[in-house]
């Protein structure tokens, strides 16, 4: 387990760093890597609120990066949706077997992997009823609970046909919106301690560094290759949790 800084922490920075700079150039994914690891190196519970804190420094800085082409009215729906269930997975946290919240996050592990690997020709929804609302409040209990509420909105961004850049603005600013309802809930129900407020401060240097990186990158090279390296390291996490 790990107890602070001094314990396994550069392993902790590493982790940090890496899902932060796949933040920066793809618009989501720090909480699949990042809990994916930490998920196996202290209670889920306690991943959970470090993952909400610093994710939700990433998607300042990601949000800051592509704020002129949010697409608000494709936002909309999905962060209404998803704003109640991410109270709900908040919930689940706190009451749900460890067991269960580990089958979780390699279960979204594998989902996020193959949705990732998977890109249409060509948009196949051309409108956010009803399949926005439907991305947006599976991904707010699966993102409340586990950090891990992407998924579902990256294939519905994929679905739709988007540019990267509307696509990345849109996941961004919704998993902004996400976060902060999520780190409230945390804090209010408890699951946010001071000592884990602490340890997420420290843990926000690598942050930083590693989104600033990835938004330079973001505008210069191909997401394939990274896209496969990174999906490659997720399945073998997730393989790892539910063997764990």
């Amino acid at each position: 387990m790990w107890r602070g800084p001094l314990n396994e922490s550069w392993v902790v920075v590493g982790v940090i760093f890496v899902a932060s700079l796949i933040q920066g150039t793809t618009g989501f994914g720090f909480g699949l890597f990042a809990m994916g690891i930490l998920a196996m190196m202290m209670p889920v519970p306690e991943a959970a609120v470090i993952v909400a804190i610093l994710g939700l420094v990433t998607t300042v800085m990601n949000v800051g990066s592509v704020w002129r082409a949010v697409p608000w009215k494709e936002l909309w729906p999905v962060v209404a949706a998803a704003a109640p269930t991410t109270l709900l997975g908040v919930y689940l946290l706190k009451v749900l077997d460890p067991a269960i919240l580990r089958a979780a996050v390699g279960a979204m592990i594998l989902i996020g992997s193959g949705i990732t690997l998977w890109s249409p020709h060509k948009a196949r929804l051309q409108k956010a009823m009803p399949w926005g609302y439907i991305a947006g409040a599976i991904g707010g209990v699966f993102g409340g609970a586990i950090n891990m509420g992407g998924p579902p909105v990256v294939l519905y961004s994929l679905l739709r046909g988007w540019e990267k850049e509307t696509a990345k603005a849109e996941m961004s600013s919704y998993i902004l919106a996400t976060s902060v309802i999520r780190v409230a809930g945390q804090i209010a129900a408890g699951i946010a301690t001071p000592a884990l407020l602490m340890r997420s401060l420290w843990l926000c240097i690598p942050t930083v560094l590693g989104c600033y990186v990835g938004t330079r990158l973001f505008g210069r090279m191909s997401n394939r290759a990274f896209r496969y390296a990174t999906t490659a390291i997720l399945v073998a996490l997730a393989v790892r949790l539910f063997f764990t």
